[in-house]
């Protein structure tokens, strides 16, 4: 949800020219116009979701303004981090509507507009807290993608400032964030498996009307059947602009499903190879430990984590951070023909885990690895009750 800084102009530079004060909002209040910008997905990742702005036009005067909550730069320090851990500062901005508007053109978005019904006493409110938002003490806000992003803060600007009380339409659908996402985020099989690797139990819980508004579309179709002061509180829907880019579903073959197939054909060989040979191929414990532990110490990471959807995560148990704790011990003992107790420790947490699967839900590539992560553990205590092992070299 992020708008190029090239044609963003900031804060001080509209509050000295277009956004003067009280005076002129009570002047101009019967020819401005609110509107809610819903903005189609674009092929970045941020962007993947859509995005909303809302636009001020005043009629008397043309000044045509477009405030967009979702302006960020990748170039911050540790970016990548702070973004990990709930700890992103988005910044709230203004440009001109014509260049917003060519912006989307370029990427080949759609931009639908819903003009707003509202009283003077209301637009008069809500241009005053435009005028609060963006003074430069406040133009900065702590982003949060569920609760806290540019969708949900363009919609309190408007219902926190209403003289009035608002009808949303009735929707008992008791959505869970990540099913919502799933919506949208399909097109990239690679983000929604690092998206799902991440988000915990939290993610799978029913939500509220208000919280499904997170994401652009839901705003602007439950805005299209609110009802404010006994009638739409939107007055014209207009398509600024059509989208002339479709988000088409991945269709490359190296996707997580093949190589959950690939890992499971190899972990199937090599178990078998080991059963058969009653040999412990210790380097291929080292992968797995190593490539679990290392999984793992980024989901304990996520426990410290601003995101309130990320600190319980059932992952944890299949991707255990202490595979790396106990990598030392485990591959020596391995190399010279002992056993471990490490083995029933992670065979325990594993089947934790698929218990876990109950209340949350876990892509099918991270379950078919779990599986043979779970079996390879199983085929250790097998072989070494049987016999002292043979190592392979």
């Amino acid at each position: 949800m992020k708008q190029k800084t090239i044609h963003i102009l900031l804060t001080i530079l509209m509050l000295a020219t277009g956004l003067k004060g009280e005076a002129q909002t009570v002047n101009h209040l019967d020819s401005m116009e609110i509107s809610l910008l819903t903005c189609s997905p674009g092929k970045e990742i941020w962007a993947q979701y859509g995005h909303t702005a809302l636009r001020i036009r005043n009629l008397a005067n043309g000044q045509d303004l477009t405030v967009n909550y979702g302006i960020f730069s990748s170039s911050q320090p540790y970016f990548a981090l702070r973004f990990l851990f709930g700890l992103t500062d988005y910044h709230v901005g203004v440009s001109y509507t014509e260049l917003f508007l060519s912006e989307y053109a370029r990427e080949g978005r759609g931009i639908t507009e819903q003009k707003l019904n509202l009283s003077s006493t209301d637009k008069q409110a809500i241009y005053k807290a435009l005028q609060h938002n963006l003074k430069p003490e406040n133009v900065i806000y702590r982003y949060n993608f569920f609760y806290d992003n540019c969708t949900s803060r363009a919609r309190d600007l408007i219902t926190n400032n209403l003289h009035g009380k608002l009808s949303f339409p009735k929707d008992n659908k008791r959505v869970s964030f990540r099913s919502m996402i799933h919506q949208w985020n399909f097109v990239n099989k690679w983000s929604q498996l690092g998206e799902d690797l991440l988000l915990g139990v939290k993610a799978d819980c029913p939500t509220t009307q208000s919280e499904q508004q997170f994401l652009p579309a839901n705003l602007m179709n439950d805005l299209s059947n609110t009802i404010y002061r006994g009638k739409s509180i939107v007055s014209e829907t207009n398509q600024l602009l059509e989208p002339h880019s479709t988000l088409e579903n991945d269709s490359s073959i190296f996707n997580p499903i093949l190589v959950g197939v690939l890992f499971a054909i190899l972990s199937t060989i090599i178990i078998i190879m080991e059963y058969k040979k009653r040999r412990i191929f210790w380097f291929w414990d080292a992968s797995l430990l190593l490539l679990s532990g290392l999984i793992g110490i980024i989901l304990f990471l996520m426990i410290f984590s601003q995101h309130p959807c990320v600190s319980l995560n059932i992952n944890i148990l299949f991707f255990n951070p202490l595979c790396l704790v106990f990598f030392y011990p485990v591959i020596k003992n391995a190399r010279r023909g002992k056993s471990h107790r490490w083995w029933s420790i992670w065979q325990i947490s594993i089947i934790l885990g698929f218990i876990g699967t109950l209340f949350q839900r876990v892509p099918i590539p991270i379950l078919i690895v779990a599986s043979f992560l779970l079996i390879n553990c199983m085929i250790h205590r097998f072989i070494f009750t049987k016999q002292r092992p043979k190592i392979h070299e």
